[in-house]
Protein backbone atom coordinates (compact mmCIF):
# COMPACT_ATOMS: atom_id res chain seq x y z
CA UNK A 1 0.00 0.00 0.00
CA UNK A 2 1.22 3.49 -0.83
CA UNK A 3 1.92 5.74 2.14
CA UNK A 4 0.34 9.02 1.02
CA UNK A 5 1.85 10.99 3.91
CA UNK A 6 5.37 9.70 3.17
CA UNK A 7 4.93 10.53 -0.52
CA UNK A 8 3.68 14.00 0.38
CA UNK A 9 6.75 14.59 2.57
CA UNK A 10 9.13 13.40 -0.16
CA UNK A 11 7.38 15.65 -2.66
CA UNK A 12 7.75 18.58 -0.24
CA UNK A 13 11.47 17.84 0.08
CA UNK A 14 11.85 17.78 -3.70
CA UNK A 15 10.01 21.08 -4.06
CA UNK A 16 12.15 22.61 -1.32
CA UNK A 17 15.35 21.50 -3.09
CA UNK A 18 13.99 23.11 -6.25
CA UNK A 19 13.31 26.30 -4.22
CA UNK A 20 9.60 26.03 -4.99
CA UNK A 21 8.66 26.97 -1.44
CA UNK A 22 5.10 28.13 -2.13
CA UNK A 23 4.33 24.81 -3.88
CA UNK A 24 5.74 22.93 -0.88
CA UNK A 25 3.57 25.01 1.46
CA UNK A 26 0.53 24.25 -0.70
CA UNK A 27 1.13 20.53 -0.14
CA UNK A 28 0.95 21.13 3.61
CA UNK A 29 -2.59 22.48 3.41
CA UNK A 30 -5.40 20.13 4.45
CA UNK A 31 -6.68 17.98 1.60
CA UNK A 32 -10.28 16.96 1.02
CA UNK A 33 -9.24 14.58 -1.77
CA UNK A 34 -7.38 12.01 0.34
CA UNK A 35 -8.71 11.20 3.79
CA UNK A 36 -5.91 10.68 6.27
CA UNK A 37 -3.30 12.38 4.10
CA UNK A 38 -2.95 15.46 6.28
CA UNK A 39 0.34 15.74 8.12
CA UNK A 40 0.54 16.04 11.87
CA UNK A 41 1.46 19.41 13.42
CA UNK A 42 5.05 18.36 14.26
CA UNK A 43 5.73 17.34 10.67
CA UNK A 44 4.12 20.47 9.20
CA UNK A 45 6.03 22.70 11.58
CA UNK A 46 9.32 21.00 10.66
CA UNK A 47 8.74 21.47 6.94
CA UNK A 48 7.81 25.12 7.50
CA UNK A 49 11.02 25.45 9.54
CA UNK A 50 13.11 23.92 6.76
CA UNK A 51 11.60 26.37 4.27
CA UNK A 52 12.21 29.31 6.61
CA UNK A 53 15.77 28.14 7.22
CA UNK A 54 16.53 27.91 3.50
CA UNK A 55 14.90 31.27 2.79
CA UNK A 56 17.69 32.83 4.86
CA UNK A 57 20.55 33.01 2.36
CA UNK A 58 23.13 33.28 5.16
CA UNK A 59 22.15 29.81 6.44
CA UNK A 60 21.84 28.00 3.12
CA UNK A 61 25.51 26.95 3.15
CA UNK A 62 25.04 24.97 6.37
CA UNK A 63 23.04 22.36 4.51
CA UNK A 64 25.76 21.91 1.88
CA UNK A 65 28.40 20.94 4.45
CA UNK A 66 28.36 17.13 4.86
CA UNK A 67 30.15 17.24 8.24
CA UNK A 68 27.69 19.79 9.55
CA UNK A 69 24.78 17.64 8.36
CA UNK A 70 26.17 14.62 10.22
CA UNK A 71 26.49 16.64 13.44
CA UNK A 72 23.00 18.02 12.96
CA UNK A 73 21.58 14.52 12.46
CA UNK A 74 23.25 13.29 15.66
CA UNK A 75 21.87 16.30 17.54
CA UNK A 76 18.33 15.67 16.26
CA UNK A 77 18.58 11.96 17.10
CA UNK A 78 19.53 12.86 20.66
CA UNK A 79 16.46 15.09 20.85
CA UNK A 80 14.20 12.26 19.68
CA UNK A 81 15.52 9.89 22.33
CA UNK A 82 15.14 12.42 25.15
CA UNK A 83 12.60 11.53 27.82
CA UNK A 84 11.41 15.13 27.55
CA UNK A 85 10.37 14.77 23.90
CA UNK A 86 6.69 14.34 23.17
CA UNK A 87 5.09 13.18 19.91
CA UNK A 88 5.30 16.67 18.41
CA UNK A 89 9.04 16.89 19.15
CA UNK A 90 9.74 13.41 17.81
CA UNK A 91 7.85 14.07 14.58
CA UNK A 92 9.53 17.46 14.19
CA UNK A 93 13.05 16.07 14.56
CA UNK A 94 12.27 12.95 12.48
CA UNK A 95 11.30 15.19 9.55
CA UNK A 96 14.55 17.14 9.89
CA UNK A 97 16.50 13.85 9.93
CA UNK A 98 14.57 12.65 6.88
CA UNK A 99 15.36 15.93 5.11
CA UNK A 100 19.06 15.64 5.96
CA UNK A 101 19.06 12.06 4.62
CA UNK A 102 17.26 13.28 1.49
CA UNK A 103 19.90 15.99 1.01
CA UNK A 104 22.73 13.51 1.41
CA UNK A 105 21.19 11.18 -1.17
CA UNK A 106 20.91 14.17 -3.53
CA UNK A 107 24.59 15.01 -3.00
CA UNK A 108 25.63 11.40 -3.60
CA UNK A 109 23.61 11.13 -6.80
CA UNK A 110 25.17 14.36 -8.11
CA UNK A 111 28.66 13.09 -7.29
CA UNK A 112 27.97 9.70 -8.91
CA UNK A 113 26.55 11.40 -12.01
CA UNK A 114 29.83 13.22 -12.65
Amino acid sequence: MVDIKRDKIRRCFQLIIEKRYSDARDLLKPSDNHQGSDLSPGKKFAIEGIIAFLNDKSKEGYLKDIDHLKKLRRFFKSKISSIWSDDFDREYFEIWIDFINFLQRQFKSKVNAK
